[in-house]
């Protein structure tokens, strides 16, 4: 029966899934946005950040949330590593034409990452119960504290990063360098350093996410292409490249599938996602919320 706590019920589990959707999303977006490449290898690096914080609040017996910032630190740093290690040196050999072969390269890491995780953690999942057991009750809603936990770490990381881009140097520079990268250089910004940094937030987003989401999705080597595949749906809702476009369409994706689950015949919910994609594409291919269509 359709009632107004039945309505309430699906439209809060729809937003706190649709949280991590849109953070998970506005990483790659991110990625796309400065560096140009699409970052195949983005479900793997939430991937390790899931593991990185079973063993920081599991085996070693860290706090939750101080796991999660040092989750995200290492992801940082490892994001870093990638972009200054094997991304900087192709752009520098290729020019202009690095953009394929960085896509291929992203796929190659993706693959390495998954094969290595196998090797290193072996096929088992590794997970947590919740870091915050029980429920809250309001009259005929129910809401797992866990599921506000979530809620509450997305929105908190999602206000860091709009802070982050909008009121400091670093984050100024970013945005002028989306803007024109040829024209931030003149103004004296250093494009590498700012594409380094780029590609760590991409990865501490994908990290953060990870380590938030470990008692949904256990840390096991092929977690991320699920997650990938979500955040592929968001970022081209959103428009391709547009981070505020892709934390929008988070919400919207987390509410259609919620309400596709509960009204819609069994298996209607990837199959109503996936139309809305082509709809995207074909009608508006800049993104709903996005308002130039951006090409890789």
């Amino acid at each position: 029966m359709l009632t107004a706590s039945v309505l309430i019920q699906l439209t809060i589990d729809g937003v706190t899934r649709g949280a991590m959707y849109g953070l998970m999303g506005a990483g790659l977006a991110l990625i796309f946005g400065i560096l140009g490449v699409i970052n195949m290898a983005h479900g793997e690096l939430f991937m390790l950040g899931a593991y990185a914080m079973y063993f920081a609040t599991v085996m070693l017996g860290i706090p939750a949330p101080i796991g999660l910032l040092l989750t995200a630190g290492v992801m940082f740093c490892v994001g870093v590593t990638i972009e200054r290690g094997l991304i900087a040196p192709l752009r520098g050999r290729l020019g202009s034409r690095w953009l394929v072969d960085g896509y291929v390269l992203t796929i190659g890491l993706m693959v390495v990452l998954q094969n290595l995780a196998l090797i290193v953690f072996g096929p088992r999942e590794y997970g947590v119960a919740a870091y915050w057991p029980g429920r809250q009750e309001i009259g005929d809603i129910v809401v797992a504290n866990e599921r506000l936990l979530i809620l509450g770490g997305a929105v908190a990381t999602a206000v860091a990063l709009a802070l982050f881009l909008k009121k400091t140097d670093t984050g100024r520079a970013i945005r002028a360098t989306a803007e024109h990268p040829a024209a931030a250089q003149v103004l004296g910004i250093d494009i590498e350093r700012i594409y380094a940094i780029t590609f760590g937030i991409g990865a501490a987003l994908a990290g953060a996410i990870g380590s938030l989401l470990l008692s949904t999705y256990p840390a096991y080597p092929t977690v991320g292409g699920e997650v990938l595949l979500k955040a592929f749906v968001v970022v081209i809702i959103g428009g391709l490249g547009s981070v505020w476009g892709a934390m929008l369409a988070g919400p919207l994706l987390g509410l259609i599938e919620a309400y596709a689950t509960a009204f819609a015949p069994g298996g209607w919910q990837n199959t109503i996602t996936s139309l809305l994609v082509l709809a995207v594409l074909v009608l508006r291919p800049q993104g709903l919320f996005s308002t130039q269509v951006t090409r890789p």
